[in-house]
């Protein structure tokens, strides 16, 4: 018989999307916490643990959806999926869709992902992981309106800055420890960590301007007090008004990509870490805030 948990990993970038599998009651089924004795004593005595949300999982997945044909670990697995997916529905009142479950192991921490139906997936941008502790579940389900926010401020400011709209930046969330209304004038106090990824139409940036943006840009970041990691990739004869979050990795193996320039601030904002691949020529340099801003 097919082993659940191999069936239902996933990582962050490729989760397994099953379109039906939201929340479908609000309930929980008469058992939520099963041990080894009380799947044997269920699966002897009744299907009844098994709701028609689980069984939509695992008619999904090619598993039968009876409990007495489940192995022990695929039945509690199925059971801690409902309680890690309805945990999300309840805490944040909306309905989630289950993307993947890794069961607890050596090495492992137990784990689901899942995304918010109204948002959807958005290629991997919306995954929300929920982790298993001593005290229950704990998750990374950011208030998406601050990344939207933060994305919006840094397109708004690359727009202004070239005086184009030949120039966007597409946002995903490392960290979040911050909500929309505690940023205050643009602030996000070094609480929120993005990875974003910068077209620009090398009409109006190309490899020889493309530090000075970036400087300008690195400064921007520091005064709003926004981290993580930039990418700003230069590209000649497309639109990149067209480009969508979806076809990033496409745009790469273009003949129109000619490269990028990355950087990044370290751990104590007292450093930059910048990397380039321009004109066939590859380059990393470490430079401290105040060197890197007196380019």
């Amino acid at each position: 018989m097919k082993k659940l948990i191999t069936l239902f990993t996933a990582t962050i970038t490729s989760v397994v999307c099953l379109g039906s599998c939201g929340r479908t009651q609000t309930t929980k089924p008469p058992q939520t916490s099963v041990n080894t004795s009380q799947v044997e004593t269920s699966i002897q005595t009744s299907n009844d643990i098994l709701n028609d949300w689980q069984k939509e999982v695992l008619a999904a997945e090619g598993l039968p959806t009876e409990a007495d044909k489940l192995s022990e670990s695929q039945l509690r697995s199925i059971q801690r999926i409902y309680e890690m997916i309805t945990y999300l529905n309840d805490k944040y009142d909306e309905e989630f869709i289950y993307a993947g479950y890794l069961e607890p192991a050596a090495n492992q921490t137990e784990t689901l992902y899942a995304y918010p139906r109204l948002l959807g997936n958005d290629y991997g941008r919306n995954t929300v992981t929920v982790k298993a502790d001593k005290d229950g579940f704990t998750d990374d389900y950011s208030d998406r309106s601050i990344i939207d926010y933060a994305e919006e401020m840094a397109n708004d400011f690359m727009k202004d800055y070239f005086d184009s709209d030949q120039v966007i930046a597409f946002f995903r969330v490392n960290a979040c420890d911050i909500k929309k209304n505690e940023v205050i004038d643009g602030d996000f106090q070094w609480k929120l960590g993005v990875s974003d990824i910068i077209f620009v139409n090398e009409d109006i940036c190309n490899a020889d301007q493309v530090e000075e943006f970036a400087v300008n840009y690195a400064k921007w970041l520091y005064e709003h007090e926004l981290d993580g990691r930039h990418r700003i990739n230069i590209v000649k004869d497309m639109d990149v008004t067209q480009i969508t979050y979806g076809e990033i990795a496409d745009v790469y193996d273009y003949d129109n990509y000619l490269g990028y320039y990355d950087f990044g601030f370290d751990s104590d904002k007292k450093n930059i870490l910048q990397c380039e691949h321009l004109n066939g020529n590859r380059a990393q340099h470490d430079y401290t805030v105040e060197e890197y801003f007196n380019n």
